[in-house]
């Protein structure tokens, strides 16, 4: 640790999270720092995936910059991705960090991150699993004694939502939803279980929205494929799970982070799904940056770096 201390005092730390709709920076105790993941209106990543270097580093450099110590040195960053990224796909993640600034960049799976940072001892001898939802790409994991031992994810996350409320609105009711209303209508609606819904009287109307035409049944409907395939990414882990890890899971619960844990009835849905109880995380959106950040001291300690 008084190792760690030294080098970091000359080399700040960075954890970097490469999101599709959001880049975050976080370092030492000033707070983390978030800019949307837009060059000239244009998204610099699809589904967890970088689609422009050069717009990611243009977003990244400044963020980075203002960790430089003394102004020379440059930082070394922690960079998340998600588990099921191609090397090539890996490797623009780092070179895009590279390229930004850091000196040494170490990559980590993004669900190990958002597990560290929902609060969960990773370290336990006992399996947690977690799924975390992100804007891109919906991650699963089973995670026990510091280790990963089963992983899966698809492309799939709420911005797919979101453009399939667009969608509906301009199929069915010729209407244009931008993005900022589809984000409202998204956290309006509760993709719960209908009958529970009616039983306890959670239909809504959508008056409370500034033009969004039609009933919630609508767009609920809409919605429901996409909420399918991400809950399915937790069932193909949880299947795939061993009896004696399973029993472990079953009493820590599954915890859920990211833009998803917003959704109103994701986690009753994800209990249907599994049957098991769901916890979900109180920073779902800083999870996986935070998660990183707390992993900067042991990766220091480990030397990960990868240097250019």
């Amino acid at each position: 640790m008084v190792h760690y201390l030294k080098s970091s005092f000359l080399m700040p730390d960075v954890a970097v999270d490469i999101g599709t709709a959001w880049i975050r920076v976080t370092y030492g105790t000033t707070g983390l720092h978030a800019v949307p993941s837009l060059v000239e209106g244009r998204y610099a990543l699809r589904s967890g995936v970088i689609t422009d270097i050069d717009a990611v580093t243009a977003i990244l450099s400044p963020l980075l910059k203002k960790v430089w110590r003394f102004g020379v040195l440059p930082p070394r960053a922690v960079a998340c991705i998600p588990s099921d990224v191609t090397p090539k796909e890996q490797n623009a993640v780092r070179e895009a960090v590279l390229r930004s600034g850091a000196a040494n960049v170490c990559i980590v799976p993004e669900p190990l991150a958002a597990a560290i940072g929902s609060g969960l001892d990773v370290a336990s001898p006992f399996a947690n699993m977690i799924l975390d939802i992100g804007e891109g790409v919906t991650d699963c994991a089973v995670i026990r004694s510091g280790k990963i031992l089963d992983m899966h994810a698809a492309r799939v996350g709420c911005a797919d939502l979101r453009k399939a409320l667009i969608r509906t609105a301009a199929r069915h009711r010729r209407h244009h939803l931008d993005r900022e209303r589809a984000e409202a209508l998204l956290r309006h609606i509760d993709v719960g279980r209908k009958d529970i819904q009616a039983e306890f009287g959670k239909l809504k109307s959508l008056a409370m929205i500034q033009d969004v035409p039609g009933d919630e049944d609508l767009y609920r409907d809409a919605l429901e494929s996409l909420i399918e395939k991400i809950l399915r990414v937790a069932q193909t882990v949880w299947m795939r799970t061993k009896p004696s890890l399973g029993c472990e899971i079953i009493e820590n619960g599954i915890w859920l982070s990211g833009g998803g844990c917003l959704v109103k009835g994701m986690a009753d849905r994800l209990e249907e799904a599994t049957r098991i109880r769901v916890h979900t995380t109180v920073n779902p959106l800083e999870a996986v940056v935070r998660g990183a950040h707390a992993m900067l001291p042991i990766i220091a300690i480990l030397n990960c770096w990868s240097a250019k």
